[in-house]
């Protein structure tokens, strides 16, 4: 397997080989860098890869100790995990390391990113930004200088000396059923924004999901959630609990009829809520052009699908079992911290009691749609 320009081996455990490259320096040493799996590439996609890796480094022989951080996450560290990321994940991590981690490390040699110089950066970060932000670039540097240790580039990770850095608490708003009861009768009149906020608000699903539904989805009472949908376009197969029902109370059920009657695109693979072309409606659009015109005028702190998720996993948190089923989340600490199964009758009379205590005190639902219509009628 040896070229002119270097060699390439295999490496690991049968099902986990990997193909490994090796090219000699000025210094005669060869420094090895893991190419890729064996089962994902073929042997000349490996020796090109290594090729091409010797001539970005500057087409001249260089150790891989001076590799610089922006270097190891452009040709090693992304190229390697970018074939598990979504789309949304790898343009997130992108934005990551170029607003945060590269105008610090960037330029850096591994070999000299010292605990001192980490603890410095996170001291000046923790006083300006948000928890999620600490956390985000805490778990990203970690992996990347992580994989820099497996690749023989560093001897130990600098991250294991640094201490975490406490940060403020973050800010969590939910709004109060009079709050949601208003924002839904300010888009009442709008069926699509009626049809996409109702969704928001009792199916509590995702951003992604909402937008990512097509009405194959809609099965009368439940959503059976495969896609999503990111900056306008369809990510088919792409949840992140991978497929899962969500149940649809009454009146949002009634909306998405309402908005069925006026849409232009209905066919079983037509978005749910698509834009004029078709595609998946954009997030940032609908939130321009709805969210925050709504938030303005009800003089609201804000108003995000995230909100209304979180704001429904509070007003449910008597019901914490059932409520974690309904938002999809897998983890115990994620839905206060409590984890169990699905409990599919209680979970739609949870959400049907959700829906009707918001809507019913002012008008917003129809009686025949109350849960107690029909005993009451018997």
């Amino acid at each position: 397997m040896r070229w002119q320009r270097g060699s390439v081996t295999t490496e690991g455990a049968r099902g986990r080989k990997q193909y490994v490259g090796r090219y000699r320096t000025e210094d005669g040493s060869q420094p090895k860098v893991k190419l890729g799996y064996v089962s994902e590439m073929t042997l000349t996609e490996a020796r090109t890869k290594l090729e091409a890796i010797v001539r970005e480094i500057g087409n001249r022989p260089q150790a891989l100790a001076a590799l610089t951080f922006s270097e190891y996450w452009t040709l090693h560290y992304k190229p390697r995990h970018r074939v598990s990321w979504a789309e949304p994940t790898e343009a997130g991590y992108d934005a990551y390391v170029r607003t945060y981690l590269a105008p610090t490390f960037g330029k850096v040699r591994l070999s000299d990113v010292a605990p001192a110089y980490i603890t410095t950066f996170f001291e000046k970060m923790r006083r300006v930004h948000s928890r999620s932000v600490i956390l985000k670039c805490w778990t990203l540097l970690s992996a990347i200088l992580e994989d820099a240790v497996d690749d023989d580039i560093i001897s130990r990770n600098p991250m294991r000396k640094v201490q975490h850095p406490k940060t403020k608490l973050p800010e969590k708003p939910v709004l109060g059923p009079d709050l949601i009861r208003s924002v839904l009768e300010e888009v009442r009149e709008n069926a699509f924004a009626s049809a996409v906020l109702h969704v928001g608000t009792f199916c509590a699903m995702r951003t992604a999901e909402v937008f990512g539904l097509r009405w194959s989805a809609f099965r009368s009472d439940h959503f059976l959630i495969r896609d999503s949908a990111w900056e306008g376009k369809l990510l088919e197969d792409a949840t992140k609990t991978g497929e899962r029902s969500v149940f649809i109370p009454p009146a949002t059920r009634a909306a998405i009829m309402r908005w069925r009657k006026v849409a232009k695109f209905k066919a079983p693979d037509d978005v749910l809520f698509a834009s004029g072309a078709g595609t998946p409606m954009s997030a940032h659009n609908f939130s321009n052009r709805v969210l925050v015109p709504v938030r303005d005028k009800l003089k609201l702190p804000v108003l995000t699908f995230q909100v209304l998720r979180r704001s429904h996993a509070t007003r449910n948190q008597a019901t914490p079992r059932d409520a974690q089923a309904h938002l999809g989340h897998k983890q115990i600490t994620t839905t206060l911290g409590i984890y169990a199964q699905e409990v599919p009758t209680s979970v739609r009379a949870m959400v049907e009691a959700d829906e009707a205590a918001i809507l019913s005190a002012h008008n917003l639902i129809a009686p025949e749609m109350h849960p107690s219509f029909k005993a009451e009628s018997q």
